[in-house]
């Protein structure tokens, strides 16, 4: 897989056409599948312990979460960063208060910003990483002055593939990469790379491999891998740590009266049929 075929994927107006799908949904209905998000759960728990007020989003798409965070959370300042073109203008379109721009790729122009917000939220961007989700991941987390907030996909047993041409998915008709990290692994490497206080990991296990075009290490459709959808949240301190507090649990996303609508649903699952022939 070329670095270029993944960045193309994501220059598709496909991709911003897909994520534009919740714009059509009244902000209650967008505040219930939000707050259905584990990693959305972390944030209401752990709102009250923030100091800061900037809210900086990684890979906003087309900016649905600022209309959430501008209705619900209106105490902080929303600043959405993503590397598609497309999506980036759809939100500025929609949105024109609220503040998108494109980033680069290896995230060096916002860590430059030094904007020191005190939430970073990444959903869904690490394990797309083509180069090595690792080293994105430590970047993240040189953004945030308290928090970082990401969705992963990760395995309890067994390395991290790190190889895009072994562990991907088809998206748009090309393939991205489709990290299933180790979270062990990852704790490491978050510890390792700023002082931490706390790290909340919520776990939603499901076999990964086989759905949705991915094309993933044969042991990431077993059940004993311990496949699952991620969410972390992370707390940075300035005191020194010996050891951070690290909890552990899962419960699965979507378990609100309204979870996903069946019309939202099955629209992806056309558009993803018909952009995939």
């Amino acid at each position: 897989m070329s670095e270029s075929e993944f960045r193309m994927a994501w220059q598709e107006l496909k991709h911003a056409d897909l994520f534009d799908a919740r714009a059509r949904l009244s902000i209650k209905d967008l505040r219930s599948i939000y707050e259905n998000f584990n990693e959305f759960r972390l944030f209401l728990e752990h709102k009250p312990s923030l100091q800061g007020r900037l809210f900086v989003e990684i890979a906003c798409a087309t900016g649905e979460l600022y209309r959430y965070m501008h209705r619900y959370h209106p105490e902080f300042t929303y600043r959405g960063f993503d590397i598609s073109r497309p999506a980036v203008e759809r939100a500025r379109q929609k949105y024109p208060d609220g503040q998108f721009d494109l980033c680069k790729e290896d995230l060096s122009d916002v860590i430059a910003l030094n904007l020191k917000p005190a939430v970073v939220f990444a959903r869904d961007v690490v394990h797309h990483q083509p180069d090595n989700a690792f080293k994105y991941l430590e970047r993240l987390l040189s953004i945030s002055n308290e928090a970082t907030i990401l969705r992963l996909r990760t395995r309890d047993k067994g390395e991290t593939i790190l190889d895009p041409d072994l562990s991907c998915q088809w998206h748009y008709n090309h393939w991205v990469p489709y990290i299933v990290m180790n979270i062990d692994e990852v704790v490491d490497v978050i510890c390792k790379t700023i002082p931490v206080r706390r790290i909340d990991i919520v776990k939603h296990y499901q076999q990964l491999g086989g759905h949705i075009g991915r094309y993933l290490p044969k042991e990431c459709y077993y059940p004993e891998t311990g496949t699952a959808e991620t969410a972390v949240y992370i707390e940075r301190t300035n005191r020194e740590v010996t050891r951070p507090e690290i909890r552990v649990s899962s419960r699965e996303d979507y378990t609100g009266p309204l979870a996903s609508p069946l019309w939202l649903r099955a629209g992806r699952f056309l558009r993803r049929k018909l952009w995939n022939r």
